[in-house]
């Protein structure tokens, strides 16, 4: 079950790092935990790659890009010009990357906020538990991407303030979410990490992770979990958990360190969330049942939109075609056998954990360091 190191090379994702602002969210008092004036930003995206023939490129993930978003969003929030760095595709070299990462955070004070953004791909070695991002100019060794290690190693060095959140949307994401809490107890930045998938798991080509974190951060009333009026760290993290097990069958990972405030009020809710929209059902169509979002309502009626398809076919339904999902769960200790996605074959291996619809499973003869998260439909109990 052991893939071969920087072949694992996937998919469009993303790397943010937030740090600074006041000790802790004072969202009752109607202030946020954040300050766009003493923000800095940098922000990578690579949809495609001068090694193509190594790192395919997300044409589909072009139009309306959303690391473009990001970028517009926090202007727009008010951080200033020179405070906020935009890579691009080709501009984002290695080398270029740590440069201008190092500028930016040398300029930083006590006491500020930095955010650091890389879409693109993910790639790890199962030999040596590493993971790199690629950057533009990325080869086909491991050195030449920008390792997970050498962003905490920037932000420790030349960042001055004290808390960093790293979020991450490529595949092998996870792999910030293990060193961050590999550095914790040594270190004078206090992290807090989201990312789209487990160390060991590949991710979604699909913007679903950017777009949970443009909902929380522009204060979409569906992010407001707890209905307080504000977005909370952890509100975007169980959001972006709960939409990528749903929708991409992936498990998101969230930590926070001890003086990082989960409760941090990133962003006030603009707009109330609108009673059954945005709900995750089940929508029976010619006997089958289909995963989907509810996107408009009717009285009784609600419109549908189904996991995984244009919105060509969504479509209004009545209440006896929907039904709330209640994924099916397997038990911690269950011998089920696994389907592996490189190959589609059939594996045995053990429940460790699971979550909604999703099951964190140990191959049979391998330790910790081959677990992974699998989706609906790619689990089944062992019969011996």
């Amino acid at each position: 079950m052991r893939l071969s190191a920087w072949l694992l090379a996937v998919l469009c994702g993303l790397s943010i790092c937030f740090t600074g602002g006041r000790a802790s969210a004072d969202a009752d008092n109607g202030e946020l935990d954040w300050d766009p004036a003493t923000t800095s930003v940098f922000i990578v995206g690579i949809l495609e790659w001068k090694r193509s023939d190594l790192y395919g490129s997300f044409p589909a993930c072009m139009p309306d890009r959303r690391d473009e978003q990001l970028a517009q969003f926090f202007r727009k929030a008010g951080v200033p010009e020179e405070r906020l760095v935009y890579l691009q595709d080709s501009e984002a070299t290695k080398a270029r990357i740590k440069k201008e990462l190092k500028e930016l955070l040398d300029e930083t004070d006590e006491g500020e906020m930095v955010v650091i953004y890389f879409a693109g791909h993910g790639y790890r070695d199962e030999d040596s538990n590493e993971t790199w991002f690629a950057c533009y100019d990325a080869g086909d060794e491991n050195e030449s991407g920008w390792g997970v290690p050498e962003i905490f190693d920037a932000v420790e060095n030349h960042f001055s303030g004290d808390r960093a959140l790293l979020l991450a949307d490529c595949c092998h994401s996870g792999a910030l979410y293990d060193e961050a809490k590999v550095r914790a107890p040594d270190s004078d930045v206090t992290y807090g990490v989201i990312t789209s998938s487990y160390a060991h798991n590949t991710s979604t080509g699909n913007w679903t992770f950017t777009d949970s974190l443009l909902s929380g951060w522009r204060g979409e009333g569906a992010v407001d979990l707890n209905g307080n009026g504000y977005v909370e760290l952890r509100e975007i993290a169980r959001y972006g958990e709960l939409e990528l097990a749903f929708i991409e069958g992936q498990k998101s990972m969230f930590y926070a360190g001890e003086d990082f405030p989960r409760a941090a009020a990133l962003a006030e809710v603009e707009e109330e969330k609108t009673p059954r929209v945005g709900e995750r059902v089940e929508v029976e169509w010619k006997g089958k049942w289909f995963r989907a979002k509810t996107i408009a309502v009717d009285g009784d009626q609600v419109q549908v939109h189904y996991n995984g398809f244009s919105s060509d076919t969504d479509e209004w339904v009545g209440p006896d075609r929907v039904r709330p999902y209640y994924p099916a769960q397997f038990a911690e200790g269950d011998q089920v056998e696994v389907m592996w996605d490189k190959d589609e074959k059939w594996y045995p291996a053990r429940i460790e954990r699971g979550w909604f619809g999703l099951h964190k499973v140990r191959y049979d003869g391998f330790d910790s360091s081959s677990d992974e998260w699998v989706g609906p439909g790619k689990v089944r109990l062992r019969v011996e």
